[in-house]
């Protein structure tokens, strides 16, 4: 049995699902992804598979170096990750999200078009996908507490909302105190005034091994829970763009740790 195969149909295709596939599995691992990259890593990916497919005769070894080396390549260019970790979480939620694209658009095709009209039947599963991920993204904010906070500094007090996150757990290596993140924007005229002098930390997450977060030191920090107000004195606040943020209505991320100190109090 013989194929017609459409280089630059089949190019444009598997282009546009790798592309999709590693921005879902972004979106899975809350990780930011640079659109160039992500574009780099695509064409990459699938020029290679193409050159693969046309040289090479024999399918089972084509599949093999796809599958073992240039779709490894591919999440690699796009998350540039040091750590084989992180690597390999990385490259099985590019597989994942691949496998759950190509059965929602199989379906799609079989089921309501016929198998015909790819293109408005990849749309539709990238419409469904992003409509999930919202649905999805509300139930997690629902079940999200969150507390009123107080920040005590020098040029008064201020009222921000908050949320602990059980996956913050950096610590200032200097202070020894754990490190809450907050929206830089709610300090940034202290900073700039001088009230405030930033420092830098090092830390650590998914797709960067080693970075330096920009700190302050405040004089001192309520979280209003319900039962008994939590006073931490001189907590140390890390400095983010809002981005960071995925929930629009908290401006300071509470580490983890701090969850422990509330409980002897």
């Amino acid at each position: 049995m013989e194929y017609e195969i459409y280089a630059d149909i089949w190019f444009l295709t598997n282009f546009a699902m790798d592309s999709i596939a590693l921005g879902i599995a972004g979106k899975i691992m809350k990780q930011r992804i640079r659109i160039k990259w992500l574009l780099l890593a695509s064409s990459a990916g699938t020029a290679a598979a193409l050159g693969l497919f046309f040289l090479m005769h024999d399918y089972v070894w084509y599949q093999l170096l796809v599958h073992l080396l240039v779709n490894p390549l591919m999440v690699w260019i796009c998350y540039r990750s040091r750590e084989w970790k992180q690597f390999f979480c990385q490259w099985v939620s590019t597989y994942l999200s691949m496998i759950l694209l190509g059965g929602i658009l199989e379906w799609g095709m079989s089921n309501v078009t016929g198998g015909k009209y790819f293109v408005p039947c990849l749309l539709a599963a990238c419409i469904f996908l992003w409509i999930a991920e919202r649905i999805l993204g509300y139930f997690r904010r629902q079940k999200t507490v969150r507390y009123d906070l107080l920040l005590i500094t020098k040029e008064g007090n201020i009222s921000v909302k908050g949320f602990f996150d059980t996956g913050n757990l950096l610590i200032d290596p200097l202070a020894c105190k754990p490190v809450h993140i907050i929206k830089k924007k709610i300090l940034k005229e202290q900073i700039e005034k001088g009230k405030l002098l930033p420092r830098m930390i090092p830390f650590h997450s998914l797709g960067m091994e080693n970075g330096l977060l920009e700190a302050v030191t405040i004089e001192g920090m309520y979280i209003l829970r319900e039962k008994q107000p939590l006073y931490l004195e001189k907590p140390v606040l890390g400095l983010a763009e809002e981005n960071l943020f995925q929930d629009d209505k908290c401006d300071v991320i509470l580490n983890g740790k701090s969850l422990d100190i509330g409980m002897t109090h």
